[in-house]
């Protein structure tokens, strides 16, 4: 799993057409054993912790050989199920990404009787095309030594810089920013993309973001900033990934986490369309709704899934600064990026001009 940035979060550049060298990199009559499947995800930490806590007793358990080959993309999915070829079973998709592929017809149905055969996961990991494997989250974290009387909790007060003066850092994306300055206004979580789907509602989102753009310092891009301008005091409060935090907290800077109008978003597995070993992609999903193996993963990567019997396995500190956490998932929001896919791109726009500005 590849932290959402910018990009990954918003309407890809390739629905403007697909790039040839994503047709030419086709190879004729891709065809894998039914005990190995290949994966479209990312290398690095997150490939390294899958390996050992999920591929390892995998292929112990069930003989299934999982091969990561190539990072997800959009353009070479849509030529590859047009083209009627399979290079990869399983493929890695963000919010934006799966609203696309699903709406696109380019996944195939998910056999849940092989993924969860006791039917034990929640209703919302289990789309009929994409099988939620993580979660991440955007909140508010502050230094505490900035607030000896306690800081923020939630985002109206993160706009309140009389109450609570001092630096913050937002992130650059239009995506969840304008969420953020509603809620901050006042706006209920669950009218959230009623009322930015007005003109009056978007309005009303950049003139509170008006407010509070003198007190920030830097509109960041990538996840690492936030969390040196907090650990260096640049920042007395900032919009951060929870995972980030957490390595801070780790390190030994004392900031605390403000789950109050979080931003919760997720990735999906999806199938692609045409392949055949649905078996053993199936069997790859199953290892993720297994509660060891998922306790063992959010020790390493704290995203989680919606596994039953996991938080009863973690450090209580951990369990309660996860995304699925009960108090979080009913203090945050979830992005609706069936919004997003359809308005990103005009919003994206007045976003970088209100930025210059």
């Amino acid at each position: 799993m590849k932290q959402q940035t910018e990009t990954r979060r918003g309407l890809p550049f390739w629905l403007r057409g697909v790039a040839a060298a994503a047709l030419l990199s086709l190879s004729a009559g891709v065809a894998h054993a039914e005990d190995s499947i290949n994966v479209a995800g990312y290398a690095g930490a997150t490939w390294d912790a899958i390996t050992k806590d999920y591929l390892v007793p995998l292929k112990a358990k069930t003989g299934l050989d999982v091969k990561l080959v190539t990072e997800p993309n959009l353009a070479k999915l849509k030529a590859m199920v047009e083209a009627g070829r399979c290079e990869y079973e399983v493929i890695e998709l963000s919010g934006s990404e799966f609203d696309i592929a699903k709406n696109s017809g380019w996944l195939q149905k998910i056999d849940y009787s092989i993924v969860d055969p006791e039917n034990r996961m929640p209703a919302e990991a289990k789309d009929p095309y994409g099988f939620l494997f993580v979660t991440f989250s955007e909140l508010i974290a502050y230094r505490a030594d900035k607030f000896p009387n306690g800081g923020p909790k939630n985002m109206a007060d993160f706009w309140d810089v009389k109450k609570f003066p001092g630096p913050r850092t937002l992130h650059d994306s239009v995506v969840p920013d304008l969420e953020f300055a509603l809620l901050a206004d006042g706006v209920k979580k669950e009218d959230l993309y009623k009322v930015l789907a007005t003109d009056e509602g978007v309005d009303r989102a950049f003139k509170k973001l008006d407010e509070i753009k003198p007190s920030v310092v830097k509109f960041w891009t990538a996840g690492a900033e936030p969390i040196q301008m907090l650990a260096n005091g640049e920042a007395a409060m900032a919009i951060a990934w929870n995972g980030r935090i957490k390595k801070l907290q780790d390190d030994g800077t004392d900031v605390v986490m403000v789950w109050q109008d979080a931003n919760t978003d997720s990735s999906h597995y999806g199938i692609p369309k045409g392949c055949t070993n649905t078996k053993g992609a199936a069997t790859y999903l199953n290892a993720w709704t297994n509660p060891e193996w998922a306790a063992n993963w959010t020790k390493d990567i704290p995203y989680p899934g919606f596994v039953p019997g996991v938080t009863e396995q973690l450090d209580p500190a951990l369990a309660k600064n996860l995304p699925t956490y009960p108090d979080n998932v009913k203090s945050a929001f979830f992005t609706d990026w069936s919004f997003w896919v359809k308005n990103r791109e005009k919003l994206e726009a007045r976003w970088k001009e209100w930025l210059l500005n």
